[in-house]
This record gives structure tokens, C-alpha cells and sequence, in this order.
């Protein structure tokens, strides 16, 4: 598995909302093939512990780097359809999972 973490600092409480509003009204029209192309799983924070910024975390998990690059050309569109619109520092991580625990139920 492969993982994508990327964090994403706005300069206000509003332009980080919008952005989450923005994705949530378009995000079903690209997770399919998303998904289709090897993204796992997506999910979206809210970063609590740095109360003095405005920051949403993104983690995807995909089958494997192929499946990643295959899915960049699309999170590229999604990028450039409001990139001049919300102000935002983006910075990623890209790592091989190399363990994962789990709860006991």
C-alpha cells in the first residue's frame, strides 16, 4: 500500500470551508475513477492541534505507485479547477506502509 499524505494550510477559516464545500459538491463525480484506478480509501481531516492555523490533512491510501500515478493526472485537474480561487500552502508525503495495527474487537 502505498500513502499519500498531504496538508493543506489556508489563511482563514473561511477559504479552508469553502475548499471542503467545494470538494464535497464535486467529489462524487471523480472518486469513482478514483477508486476504479487504485485509490483505497480518502479521508479528510480536520487539524484541531494547531489552533492557530486553518488546516485540513488529506490521507489516501492506493493499491500501489502505479495506481498513484495513474490517479495524479486527475487530482491535477481538480487542483487547477480552483488553485487561483483559495489560497492555500500544500505540502505532501508519500510513503510505503510498512505496518498496521489494528483494534482487537
Amino acid at each position: 500500500m502505498l500513502i499519500n499524505i498531504t496538508i493543506q494550510t489556508f489563511m482563514s477559516e473561511n477559504e479552508l470551508e469553502l475548499s471542503d464545500k467545494r470538494w464535497t459538491n464535486v467529489k462524487d463525480e471523480y472518486l469513482p475513477t478514483l477508486y476504479e484506478l487504485g485509490l483505497e480509501r480518502y479521508t479528510t481531516t480536520r487539524i484541531w492541534n494547531k489552533s492557530d492555523k486553518h488546516q485540513l490533512g488529506h490521507i489516501f491510501e492506493y493499491r500501489d505507485k502505479d495506481a498513484m500515478e495513474a490517479c495524479l493526472p486527475i487530482w491535477s485537474k481538480l487542483e487547477a479547477r480552483w488553485r487561483d480561487k483559495i489560497m492555500n500552502k500544500t505540502t505532501s508525503y508519500r510513503g510505503v506502509q510498512i505496518s498496521c495495527d489494528v483494534a482487537p474487537k
